[in-house]
């Protein structure tokens, strides 16, 4: 059972304690008013729009050279697919050319080969990631099955790379920074027991960050020391590491010391508002990283949970002090306009018990809740730019205000028209499926 209890907590970003987050009672029906007006509809979330809706989803997204999706449960069925739909829009229709994901940037590149040159069996790569539990579903294989379908018929420049982005399990990165000094001839002057690689066994980081939290300060700060060395020698090696392998294998190497290093700084925080900062300017730096090296001038698509994406910071009552500064407050002020957040949403709906996170139950929140006034549009799926209503409008004053927005098990509370640009619904949630591997990886958990 305490595994299914750490496997649950580890779903979200940070995890989120249960209880309601209070906002601004307001008369939410002028803002229902407006959105019925202005929606992007589909029949169901697993559909392509129809051409006029295509249409407007082109024009709604722009110019925007990167695309925050969001989600407000990482195990929705429907929000699944539907991201799915926007993700296929996004590259088909107008050129989207990277994927970055919620996932470990080492643990993704195996995903990249399979998407760009078919290395590898899918289901047994999607089993591996740090992140399996969120990634190794039904719904994600076909996604990642489609990139490698439409890579596999367009010539390397023009086809779209998959790239983690997360600092939460570097192990692997780490110890590839290693075997590439090694390789290279170089005395990297730590090994995996200096820089603290044991205790990331297994990749899942809730237990990393308890196997942290049981170490002395004196341990923390060798184990920060050892970093900075790994870094100074991996930068000052760069000609030998060039010579040995290649200038972009050089950089990748590096980033994955700095990966390393972000990691035990966010293992190493002494609460869960320090570590969600540095999990987030990470998350940034590594996005960043992407956009001017590996994928210059393309547009980029990042999946990721509504409070990694949102543009402006948020509150979760009970949960943490203060207001908590997402991965997209930074890209936003690195890219301005040229970054653009897309939120998540839902009705009602339920998961049974079999599976973490066990039985849920959804009920449709209240009015003044984003997913409780969406719902009551009565459409089953739905997009909405938020841009759209009228500066002066009671609809504008509404989302202006502090307003609850579901959150995994749990309730964020932020400013809509400042979080996110554009808004979808989803009616109706499943819990995602897991594939045969995941199954039996969950199923054992218990044991």
């Amino acid at each position: 059972m305490r595994a299914k209890r750490i496997l649950s907590w580890g779903l979200l970003a940070a995890s989120i304690a249960t209880g309601c987050a209070k906002t601004q009672p307001s008369d939410s029906e002028a803002f229902i008013r407006w959105a019925s007006a202005h929606v992007i509809a589909t029949a169901s979330p697993g559909s392509f729009f129809a051409e006029p809706e295509i249409v407007a989803f082109r024009e709604a997204i722009g110019s925007a050279r990167v695309v925050g999706i969001g989600e407000s449960r990482h195990d929705t069925r429907e929000q699944l697919l539907l991201k799915g739909v926007l993700v296929r829009h996004l590259i088909e229709e107008l050129g989207f050319r990277a994927l970055i994901l919620e996932e470990s940037f080492p643990h993704a590149e195996a995903l990249d080969r399979y998407v760009t040159a078919g290395k590898g069996d899918l289901q047994d790569l999607m089993n591996q990631l740090a992140g399996w539990y969120l990634w190794d579903t039904e719904e994600m294989l076909e996604l990642v099955q489609w990139i490698r379908q439409f890579n596999s018929e367009r010539e390397p420049a023009r086809q779209v790379r998959v790239y983690g982005m997360d600092i939460t399990a570097p192990a692997l990165g780490v110890q590839a920074a290693i075997d590439a000094l090694q390789l290279a001839g170089v005395d990297s002057r730590v090994d995996a027991q200096a820089l603290g690689l044991d205790l990331q066994e297994g990749d899942f980081w809730p237990r990393t960050w308890e196997r942290y939290a049981a170490l002395s300060n004196e341990r923390r700060e060798e184990l920060g020391g050892n970093y900075e060395q790994l870094n100074e020698t991996l930068a000052g090696e760069r000609r030998r590491l060039v010579a040995a392998f290649s200038e972009d294998e050089f950089e990748r190497t590096l980033l994955k010391g700095r990966i390393g290093s972000m990691g035990n700084e966010f293992f190493s925080s002494a609460s869960r508002e320090q570590g969600g900062e540095v999990r987030e300017r990470g998350m940034a730096q590594v996005v960043q990283w992407v956009l001017d090296r590996e994928r210059t001038g393309a547009k980029a698509i990042i999946w990721a949970h509504n409070l990694h994406v949102a543009k402006s910071p948020f509150r979760m009552p009970g949960f943490a002090e203060g207001e908590l500064i997402p991965l997209g407050v930074h890209l936003h002020a690195a890219l301005g306009d040229a970054y653009l957040a897309i939120g998540g949403t839902f009705g009602a709906g339920a998961y049974p018990a079999d599976l973490p996170p066990g039985e849920r139950s959804f009920e449709v929140p209240s009015a003044d809740v984003m997913d409780g006034a969406l719902a009551r549009i009565g459409t089953p799926c739905l997009l909405v730019d938020l841009r759209g209503v009228e500066q002066d409008s009671a609809a504008a004053r509404w989302l202006r205000q502090d307003r609850e927005w579901r959150a995994q098990d749990s309730s964020s509370v932020l400013v809509p028209i400042a979080a996110f640009d554009l808004v979808y619904f989803v009616s109706e949630i499943s819990r995602s499926q897991p594939t045969p591997l995941a199954l039996q990886r969950f199923q054992s958990l218990g044991n």
